[in-house]
């Protein structure tokens, strides 16, 4: 089996300090891997991750979730909408996801109601197809690029606003689009249960679907986007497991693992730790034991963010006796 495992927020991702948030921290497994194997450092996003693995970048996928959803896809563009609570912090505006909110359904459709009774007069149209996963339908063309939601999480969105020609006046919509959501009675009622308000959404998903490459049969991941992209590449597509006992060793896979993500993306120091913890025992030991029993013939780990990489280990690697292991603080 030859496995391509994707783990964001296995580096911490303001990699100035890095070093001193893994300082002591015992991964044998996972130390002996990062030494014996071929490193290679690459500052990449998931997006750009993703674009790698299949070739291509991964536009067009709000269009194949409206049609997946039963929506007429094939009329004006289409976004992802996805609900997201912005909270100021000095001078920059920080995303949290719905990873973090509890958001019902009827919550989601009171939402797009009020917000399409108010922008339904300049061509946009919102659809909750899910909770978490919302749609806009643009009669116009966009003329504006949108930053993937995958790696705005956790950061400034002043450094993630739409670009292009467009991306001015679709800046002053999310601005309006706020307003509207902060006067909504349903945020107030989340706050006073102290829940996050929904106050804004993050647009992204835009353009065509473009022509990917197979990097795998298989795609085991819990994100509903890229399980998307792996449906339309012809992958089959499965849920992640939640240890390395419950995968399969069978054909060659794309894993996603994102256990320790948030604690990344929202710089939960002591959570990221301990997350690093329950890799080790859950993961990286028995990687280890797969690789050097045989049952895995080629691991490709690929870590995502500022302080990112890639290591490739095969199970003759794990002969290279005059290789040291290698702590994970030395990555930074």
């Amino acid at each position: 089996m030859r496995l391509s495992l994707v783990m964001p927020g296995l580096s911490w991702l303001d990699a100035h300090d890095g070093a001193e948030v893994a300082k002591g921290l015992k991964l044998p497994a996972l130390q002996q891997m990062l030494g014996k194997g071929a490193w290679v450092k690459r500052e990449q996003g998931l997006a750009e991750c993703a674009a790698r693995l299949w070739g291509a970048p991964a536009t067009g996928l709000a269009r194949v979730a409206a049609r997946e959803a039963g929506l007429d896809a094939d009329g004006g563009e289409w976004l992802f909408a996805d609900p997201v609570h912005l909270r100021v912090d000095r001078d920059r505006a920080l995303l949290a996801d719905v990873g973090v909110m509890q958001v019902a359904q009827h919550e989601a459709e009171a939402l797009t109601a009020a917000l399409n009774r108010h922008f339904g007069q300049d061509g946009l149209a919102f659809h909750a197809i899910a909770p978490g996963r919302w749609l806009l339908r643009a009669e116009q063309p966009l003329r504006a690029r949108f930053a993937p939601l995958w790696d705005v999480v956790g950061e400034d969105i002043n450094r993630h606003l739409p670009q292009g020609e467009g991306g001015l006046g679709w800046s002053r919509m999310l601005n309006e689009l706020q307003m509207l959501l902060y006067t909504q009675p349903l945020n107030d009622e989340r706050e006073m249960r102290g829940e996050l308000a929904v106050n804004s959404v993050w647009l992204w998903g835009e353009g065509e679907a473009a022509e990917w490459r197979l990097p795998a049969p298989r795609l085991l991941a819990d994100d509903s986007a890229l399980q998307l992209l792996g449906a339309q590449a012809g992958m089959r597509v499965d849920a992640a497991p939640f240890a390395f006992e419950g995968l399969e060793i069978s054909d060659d896979a794309v894993l996603l693992v994102d256990a320790m993500q948030a604690a990344a993306q929202y710089r939960d120091a002591w959570g990221w730790r301990e997350g690093l913890e329950r890799m080790e025992r859950d993961w990286f030991a028995p990687l280890l034991a797969a690789l050097r029993q045989g049952r895995i013939k080629h691991l490709t780990l690929i870590a995502t963010g500022p302080a990112g990489f890639e290591l490739t280990l095969k199970p003759a690697d794990l002969w290279k006796f005059w290789k040291p292991a290698r702590a994970v603080a030395a990555l930074y």
